[in-house]
């Protein structure tokens, strides 16, 4: 469970809150006045031991491997707060490389071979989101790729304009996501769900999409149109409805800023 969602301990500090502030709400005695000073004295020290502790120090992780046969793969990004940048480029017979900067656990980075899925994922850290995460990965665009991530807050770059993808899926924090498309096979998924979100989508002119967003407060921003208000909003590009090979776009969240564009 750790390894999956290393940003459950921002779930378990929301959770302690939320007692604290039923408690208060329940007229159980509870001084204020004591209280926030202590958390703000908790906080500072949490900080400064993520910084100045013995885990502290930055390290890198690197890791490659080849294609070795594999027609398809799937990427899956399994870490808490920082910054992810993966694209797509011409890495001969390679099938992924990756650079990992990082401060506190090391991130581990695993080729399934019988499933073709290569997996970043991160131990829970007690300091995630104070410490430094910077993940920056290629991908071969010689085969089709699945990219999936699970993270706390990001900022995510993700260029995949020159790769065939099969889907897109992210469930993170409080994150601007920009995702870079080529053109659809078929009909090609993406999801990204998470608290305030910034979503900047562009894929190839003519390429057919759907948007459905939906959350607290959406701004939607598609080929020039403008949808705004609170629920849920969507836009299609012309011929969407006609089109075999189109990408079929759901965000969810709170506060959501969604840029559909063309290049």
């Amino acid at each position: 469970m750790w390894r999956r969602s290393p940003s459950i301990f921002w779930g378990i500090v929301l959770v302690v809150l939320g007692i604290l502030f039923l408690l208060g709400n329940l007229d159980i005695n509870f001084n204020w006045n004591v209280v926030w000073p202590v958390v703000l004295i908790g906080l500072g020290v949490w900080l400064l031991v993520a910084r100045l502790g013995p885990a502290g120090a930055s390290a890198d992780v690197d890791s490659a491997e080849t294609k070795n046969g594999l027609t398809k793969a799937k990427l899956e990004v399994a870490v808490g707060s920082g910054r992810i940048e993966v694209r797509s480029a011409d890495l001969g017979d390679q099938l992924y490389r990756t650079h990992i900067e990082h401060a506190g656990t090391a991130p581990e980075v695993r080729l399934d071979r019988t499933t073709g899925t290569v997996r970043i994922s991160q131990r829970l850290d007690w300091f995630a989101g104070a410490r430094r995460l910077r993940i920056a990965t290629q991908v071969t665009d010689a085969i089709p790729w699945e990219v999936s991530c699970s993270t706390g807050a990001i900022r995510g770059d993700f260029d995949l304009s020159t790769a065939s993808i099969l889907g897109f899926e992210c469930r993170t924090g409080a994150s601007q996501v920009t995702l870079d498309l080529g053109a659809p096979k078929g009909i090609v998924p993406v999801r990204i769900e998470g608290g305030a979100l910034t979503v900047n989508i562009t894929r190839p002119a003519g390429a057919a999409v759907k948007v459905a967003a939906s959350g607290g407060a959406v701004q939607l921003r598609a080929d020039g149109s403008h949808e705004n208000g609170i629920g849920s909003r969507d836009w299609r590009s012309p011929g969407f409805d006609s089109a075999a090979d189109r990408y079929e776009v759901t965000v969810a969240g709170g506060a959501l800023r969604v840029d559909i564009s063309s290049r």
